[in-house]
């Protein structure tokens, strides 16, 4: 149990007054025998047993209006995680709040969300501590420490409401660390309200020991993990995979290919509706769902043969959460996709200038261009999807133009040269080329759930473990490993924190090297997937994941969608667009954001792994889940006021004298008449 004013907890030792008053209370009298007195002490030995407990429950109820006084007085709280009793009051409060779109997941009849329900416990919470420390709130999208006023104030905040991005914990704890460590914020509480999810988490990231480290070095500071890692139980998501606006000389019309997943323990076939606005027009179209996914491919809509740019949203009815029942696309005539591929051998690079030059969109130009190192000069950044570097990293002014390349939303891939050498790139760097013995290494792991490795719209994976690995150039550097060969060696990683994509290939697509030439399909799929994630941010239309950095060109552009749903306090607060999924734009361009798709298929965290991040930091975690009511500090001072009554009540009832017998006359009969005594 937890108290919020345990300093009267000293003054309990007072419940053993009424036995100190009875022990003086009987020093009082002194015992002088007296003849007359053996019948009457006769007659009470025989009642002393009764008078006794009787004496022991009078004492034992005052006994018990003490306590319950002396609890009373300190405020006792029903959930004792909030903080041991030696802790004492925070100084600081920190509240990390992930908003991130699994967040959403709600109770349908209620509409609360598990960012709302929590949100709405912690401000409880904290309000029933009471106290005067400040409260700092760090929130997942701008990853900022904003003073907050009151506790109540998290609820009508911006920065705490609900987005459709990612969540970045780690980054998160970053910013928590240096505020403290800058502030000096004294006996600190560090409250986090997180589904667990491992996307939003990355425990894999080594920040993480940083972040340990950072913390250990600092007295007084507690965590508080409100947890909602339970997954929804009937749930339906929805992802447009393609489309496409096709015309000819009588008619135009935008062709969909979308997923529809689903989330359910009952596995009956069930009829979807699916509702198409396209500018401003609804259509609705049924699709009979009989497992966990099903795909409507080719789906036409007809459109005005004059509309050459613009929008559209796909949506599902209301389930148990709304930021994946919606998904936007903006359209335009499809910019040409264009590779550049810098290599110091033609000969190394050939399968890929072929598969990335090979269309496979109609209308859409499909151009690979092979340049070697010394004619980069001739790279048109501008209209350039994917840039594919088989060469020493570049330095200097090539470097500076390849990062603006990428934080502009394009794609690199980066493969090993033929002599590698110190040189890094974002951090990471080139070993020394291994040669596999025998037939090759095959390939122990790769992530089949995203990426340019992900399973096709139709639910198959790509043929990965087919691949055969003969020679390899180790990575050395903090990556996303997308896939690993047997031996535990990366074969395709991520550098991460980019607004667009750089990705390492360790080997080279040629017979000597790997079968990756051979076995064609997985190479193919790879490059054109980083050509589409290049080629989102070309033309007058584009793609880009909600909180991402070309996002942030959404904050200087108008809302369009979704249409009325879009609230007053998002049209008037532009830095929060980048955060939502929408349609934005003016009259040169459209930009439609969506939920990252990590957000769907993620899994949560298990409190044993969470509890790994915070080894030897003082942490709790409380499970919760949503509809369940339970306060994460209520005060329970009132039971021991009842139970004070009840006593006094017990006391006084013992306390009243007994019953006074009323006098009788026994008459006896006898012989000679009646005798009475």
């Amino acid at each position: 149990m937890t108290f919020l004013n345990p300093i009267w907890l000293f003054a309990f030792p007072l419940v053993a007054l009424p036995i100190l008053i009875h022990l003086l209370n009987q020093r009082r009298h002194r015992t002088i025998n007296w003849g007359a007195m053996q019948f009457l002490l006769s007659a009470k030995r025989m009642s002393r047993g009764m008078a006794r407990l009787r004496q022991i429950l009078i004492m034992a109820a005052r006994m018990i209006v003490i306590a319950g006084l002396i609890i009373a007085i300190c405020r006792p709280l029903s959930s004792g995680w909030v903080g041991s009793l030696t802790g004492g009051k925070p100084e600081t409060v920190i509240v990390l709040l992930d908003r991130s779109a699994s967040m959403q997941q709600q109770q349908v009849e209620t509409g609360q969300s598990k960012l709302s329900s929590g949100r709405q416990k912690i401000v409880d919470a904290l309000q029933t501590l009471g106290g005067t420390q400040p409260i700092v709130l760090v929130e997942s999208s701008a990853n900022e420490a904003i003073p907050v006023d009151n506790p109540k104030a998290l609820l009508d905040l911006p920065s705490a409401a609900a987005t459709e991005s990612q969540s970045d914990l780690p980054a998160m704890l970053e910013t928590t660390l240096h505020y403290i460590s800058d502030n000096q914020t004294g006996r600190t509480d560090v409250w986090i309200c997180s589904d667990a999810a491992k996307n939003d988490w990355s425990p894999e990231n080594s920040r993480w020991k940083s972040i340990n480290s950072g913390f250990s070095k600092l007295e007084g500071v507690r965590f508080h993990v409100l947890n909602f890692s339970q997954p929804p139980s009937e749930n339906l998501s929805i992802v447009v995979d393609r489309f496409e606006r096709v015309s000819s000389a009588e008619k135009s019309e935008l062709v969909i290919d979308l997923t529809v997943e689903r989330v359910s323990e009952d596995a009956s076939t069930v009829s979807v509706p699916i509702t198409f606005t396209i500018n401003g027009l609804r259509s609705v179209t049924n699709l009979e769902l009989d497992g966990q996914a099903a795909s409507l491919i080719g789906h036409r809509i007809p459109i005005d043969a004059e509309l050459k740019v613009g929008w559209g949203q796909v949506e599902l009815p209301i389930d148990s959460n709304a930021s994946d029942n919606t998904y936007f696309f903006a359209f335009a005539d499809p910019p040409a996709r264009r590779t550049v591929v810098v290599s110091d051998s033609d000969a190394k690079t050939r399968a890929i200038e072929l598969a990335a030059a090979t269309s496979i969109q109609n209308g859409v130009e499909f151009d690979a261009k092979v340049l070697p190192p010394d004619n980069v000069g001739e790279i048109n950044w501008q209209e350039t999807a994917l840039l594919v570097w088989q060469a020493p990293f570049p330095t200097g002014t090539v470097a500076r133009q390849i990062n603006k390349f990428v934080e502009s939303g394009r794609t690199v891939i980066f493969l090993p040269p033929t002599q590698p050498d110190a040189t890094t790139f974002g951090g990471a760097g080139w070993g020394t080329w291994q040669r596999v013995n025998g037939a090759g290494e095959a390939i122990g792991f790769w992530n089949n759930d995203s990426d340019l490795l992900s399973k096709t719209r139709d639910g198959q994976a790509l043929p990965v473990n087919d691949l055969r690995i003969y020679q390899y150039c180790p990575l050395d550097g903090d990556v996303r490993e997308l896939a690993k060969l047997e031996n535990g060696a990366p074969l395709l990683a991520r550098l991460t924190g980019h607004a667009g994509a750089i990705y390492f290939l360790t080997t080279w697509p040629i017979a000597t090297h790997s079968s990756l030439d051979r076995e064609g399909v997985t190479l193919f799929a790879m490059l054109h997937r980083a050509i589409a994630g290049g080629a989102e941010s070309l033309g007058a239309a584009k793609q880009f994941e909600a909180g991402s950095r070309p996002a942030q060109a959404a904050a200087s552009l108008l809302p369009l969608a979704p249409i009325l749903a879009e609230s007053k306090l998002s049209r008037t607060l532009s830095q929060l667009r980048p955060f939502r999924a929408g349609v934005y734009g003016d009259t040169g361009q459209l930009i439609a954001l969506n939920r990252p798709l990590a957000e769907d298929r993620t899994s949560p965290m298990s409190v044993t792994e969470m509890k790994a991040l915070f080894q030897g930091l003082d942490f709790n975690v409380i499970d919760d889940t949503l509809g369940s009511g339970q306060s994460l500090a209520s005060e329970i001072w009132k039971i021991f006021v009842v139970l004070m009554g009840i006593a006094l009540l017990v006391e006084a009832i013992l306390c009243m004298p007994p019953k006074t017998v009323a006098k009788t006359s026994l008459v006896t009969e006898t012989d000679s008449g009646r005798v009475a005594a």
